[in-house]
């Protein structure tokens, strides 16, 4: 054999043994967080908007954003949230045109932050754009209320086609 063969053989094999010698990955950071009650959003299409979404195999997306009022010293200017965000969730209508958040979580580090919590979520409401790039639906002004009046509700949010000229007065 050749000297730089000599070489290179046991120095690919100290890479190899190095590259491989981790059996399992680093866990991943677990931050602490806090439960969001759970609750649901029910979408109430107008008879327009589900037949152009159905004939476009498009689904509707519900967003839900959480945020409060921090204790003082804690805020941080953040808008078009209120000073301490907690994150948001989104999820898509289910056959019943429910959109379940039952498994929402914000962290713990931020909702030590707020000087009430009973914070804030606010919904909103829009297509998936996963058939069409644009949104395609008009929805009632965005549901921004506190938690609490969430708590295990089921809160309806009505929408029709942007445009659609039958659509209710908002």
């Amino acid at each position: 054999m050749r000297p730089t063969l000599l070489v290179t053989i046991p120095l690919l094999g100290l890479i190899a043994t190095i590259s491989c010698s981790r059996t399992h990955a680093d866990p991943p950071r677990q931050f602490s967080t806090v439960d969001v009650p759970h609750f649901a959003i029910a979408v109430k299409l107008s008879p327009k908007a589900a037949e152009r979404l159905h004939s476009l195999d498009e689904s509707v997306k519900v967003l839900a954003l959480f945020d409060g009022d921090p204790l003082a010293g804690q805020g941080k200017y953040n808008p078009p949230n209120r000073d301490v965000f907690l994150g948001s969730d989104e999820k898509l209508i289910d056959s019943s045109q429910l959109a379940r958040f039952d498994h929402t979580r914000v962290p713990l580090s931020d909702w030590n932050r707020l000087s009430d919590k009973n914070y804030f979520v606010t919904i909103n409401v829009c297509s998936a754009r996963k058939a069409v790039a644009n949104n395609l639906l008009d929805c009632a002004d965005p549901v921004s209320r506190r938690i609490e009046t969430f708590r295990d509700q089921t809160i309806e949010v009505r929408c029709w086609l942007i445009g659609e000229t039958e659509a209710p007065n908002k």
